[in-house]
């Protein structure tokens, strides 16, 4: 497992996609000021990437105002492995909190499964749908 991305949800994503590609001059990797989800190179195999919340909040069934979570998923750490589905069962039989389980994500051309840490933060696994070819 190695850490592939540290995701943002945010609110304004037009302010923070300028913030970070023309305030922070980083070199953009993937998406634009309109896409709501971009990635940028911060010098590091792992990205940053920047989400519109509403967007993970769909995609998770979730509600930004759930009272269980009252700052929800302004944060996801990514970590990328070989195998989503193995990865996700060992996880729950070692008592990971599963939020969702292991599906293809097309869209974003991934599989993935999410979980929460002990104090509710998002964690995705994922692994590409198309195996990068070195």
């Amino acid at each position: 497992m190695r850490c592939s991305y540290i995701r943002l949800l945010v609110n304004d994503y037009e302010a923070c996609f300028r913030f970070y590609a023309d305030l922070l001059k980083l070199p953009i990797l993937w998406g634009d000021e309109s896409s709501r989800y971009a990635e940028f190179d911060v010098g590091s195999t792992t990205k940053l990437a920047i989400n519109q919340r509403e967007v993970m909040a769909e995609a998770l069934e979730t509600d930004t105002a759930d009272p269980d979570l009252p700052n929800q998923d302004r944060l996801a750490v990514v970590f990328e492995v070989e195998d989503v589905d193995a990865t996700a069962e060992q996880l729950v039989a070692d008592g990971a909190r599963q939020v969702m389980e292991p599906r293809d994500w097309t869209a974003w051309g991934i599989r993935a499964a999410h979980f929460r840490d002990p104090d509710g933060y998002l964690l995705e696994i994922n692994c590409p749908l198309i195996p990068v070819r070195d």
